[in-house]
């Protein structure tokens, strides 16, 4: 057969094998036996570089003596040097080279005489080096004999490399038909009980997710629960579904609320999987009377929400589930009224979701879900799900939202509207969105947010009047706006049109009226008003009004 005829058929059996069985030790067998056979070698074998990269195996063997599973180190002898330098070695007389070591014929008792050893590789991998060893007639190997175990070489690194691929394929579908059929698995946990009164939704980041909601009717109480599991991915799921069956088969007796806690708890530290714990809301709900009680397992906090967009929360009381023993006793369980209210849990994935470059934190969620209190329970946390998900430039975790509570309430200030401050489109970026709790405390890193913001724009020669101004509004409102013991927001945010900074100030305290609004001679000696003059003396234009239940400033300074 003409030599360039035998190259081809080499070329052709190997892919044949290879395509007709996907076992490859097989192809690289039949493979090894027909190149043996055709130059007429009394022995061949196949050697592996393993996945350490410093031994190599045999993986194939033919010959009088079976080396198969032999391993030597991946940089001696001559099967090592061909390996490291990806260079073919053709031998005539072993007694002349310096590299042969005779090793393998000291374990084995076979005598070489003469070799060809070629890399097997391709691609910049490196899969080892396969040799035949001594002629059968009893001459040497010819320079033919060495071209011909070469492209034999080559063809092996190439199903060595489709077997590899392939077998990256299959895994990567076999995952992803595992991924989809735990997602589905995940799906049917969740509550699918339709009620008026409470509502969940859970948008996994990847195809499972760490949360969980669920909620169950025992007597006609409202068990509900919300909890992440620490970590991502599979292990996290796995927690996850063992803590709602805990949920389900606990709730069953109707016990008090701490008791429910406690013995899910005591269930999960006995049964602790890889360090992994569960930050948890758990609680019961009487929708007849509104009555509402709950605890907080380390979880993000609660939120109160009523018809007049006042909010507080549930703050966490004790540790996360699973990682100590804890008994009823130690539990702080809070107890409120929803007749008029609302409570949503969330995970923190809603929370630290990033909208125009800040986190939209606890606050944000608040003063988005009371824009929404005239909504049904259903159509609010949908909305505000998709809200986040939308607007949302950067999701870090699963997006999880369970709220509770009274029927729809009529708005304050006319019909809600979910707003996220924006300029307009023909307006420039906006620049600054920050959002502080109405506590004094928190006007010194509002200044500090300002001040860093504008420094680098071209509002960077009125910084002082703007703080002025922001400073003298926001403690206005703190002091004024804002009832004794009452929690809520302010807003500013900021944007630059026209050689003109625009900043809006909106808040989360009762509409106040507008008439009393108005600044005061200095001369004039009483309280109240001044502030207001400074506003008015240090801006351009300054305006207060109430937006959709909101009250609002919105200052203009020239630039």
């Amino acid at each position: 057969m003409p030599e360039a005829n035998k190259q081809l058929e080499i070329v052709y059996r190997m892919m044949s094998a290879f395509a007709s069985s996907s076992d490859i030790g097989q192809t690289l067998y039949e493979g090894l036996d027909y190149i043996r056979e055709e130059i007429g070698a009394e022995a061949a074998s196949f050697f592996m570089l393993q996945e350490t990269g410093d031994v190599l195996r045999c993986d194939a063997c033919i010959g009088p003596t079976d080396i198969t599973g032999l391993e030597i180190p991946a940089d001696q002898g001559i099967v090592g040097a061909v390996t490291q330098s990806d260079e073919m070695r053709y031998v005539r007389d072993t007694a002349e080279d310096s590299d042969f070591t005779g090793a393998v014929d000291a374990k084995t008792g076979f005598v070489t005489k003469s070799m060809i050893c070629v890399p097997v590789s391709g691609n910049g991998k490196r899969f080892g080096a396969l040799q035949l060893i001594n002629r059968l007639d009893g001459a040497l190997f010819s320079a033919d004999d060495a071209a011909l175990v070469s492209v034999y070489g080559k063809s092996a690194a190439l199903a060595l490399a489709n077997s590899q691929m392939t077998k990256r394929m299959v895994e990567a579908d076999n995952f992803q038909r595992d991924l989809r059929m735990a997602s589905r698995v995940q799906e049917s946990l969740f509550p699918n009980a339709d009620f008026d009164f409470i509502h969940g939704v859970n948008i996994p980041k990847k195809g499972v997710s760490g949360d969980l909601y669920d909620y169950v009717s025992r007597d006609g109480q409202i068990y509900f629960c919300m909890a992440d599991v620490s970590g991502k991915g599979t292990d996290a799921a796995l927690v996850m579904a063992k803590t709602h069956s805990l949920f389900r088969s606990l709730s069953r007796n109707m016990p008090a609320v701490n008791e429910l806690a406690a013995r899910m708890n005591g269930e999960l530290v006995e049964t602790a999987f890889n360090g992994m714990f569960v930050t948890a809301i758990i609680g019961q709900y009487d929708p007849q009377s509104g009555a509402m009680q709950c605890c907080n397992a380390g979880h993000e906090p609660g939120l109160l929400v009523d018809g007049t967009g006042r909010f507080s929360y549930v703050e966490a009381s004790l540790q996360p589930l699973g990682i100590l023993d804890f008994a009823p006793h130690e539990i702080d369980v809070e107890h409120h009224s929803l007749e008029a209210a609302r409570f949503f849990c969330y995970s923190d994935g809603i929370t630290e979701a990033e909208l125009n470059g800040a986190m939209l934190g606890a606050t944000k969620l608040a003063a988005i879900l009371a824009e929404q209190m005239s909504f049904s329970i259903t159509d609010q946390v949908n909305h505000t799900v998709e809200v986040v998900r939308q607007k949302a430039g950067h999701l870090s975790d699963d997006l999880t939202l369970l709220g509770l509570g009274c029927a729809p309430l009529k708005s304050v200030g006319g019909n809600p509207r979910v707003t996220i401050v924006e300029p307009t489109p023909n307006e420039e970026e906006l620049i600054f969105n920050i959002s502080v709790t109405n506590e004094v405390p928190e006007l010194r890193r509002l200044r500090r947010e300002i001040e860093n913001t504008l420094a680098e724009t071209q509002a960077r020669n009125i910084v002082m009047n703007v703080c002025l101004a922001v400073d003298e509004a926001t403690q206005n409102i703190i002091r004024h706006a804002f009832p004794e013991n009452m929690s809520g927001h302010i807003e500013i945010g900021g944007y630059i049109a026209a050689q003109k900074l625009h900043i809006s100030i909106t808040d989360t305290a009762p509409l106040i009226d507008l008439a009393q609004v108005k600044p005061r001679e200095l001369d004039d000696i009483r309280d109240g008003g001044l502030g207001t003059h400074l506003i008015m003396e240090v801006s351009d234009e300054a305006r207060w009004w109430h937006d959709n239940g909101r009250n609002r400033l919105d200052l203009v300074f020239a630039c």
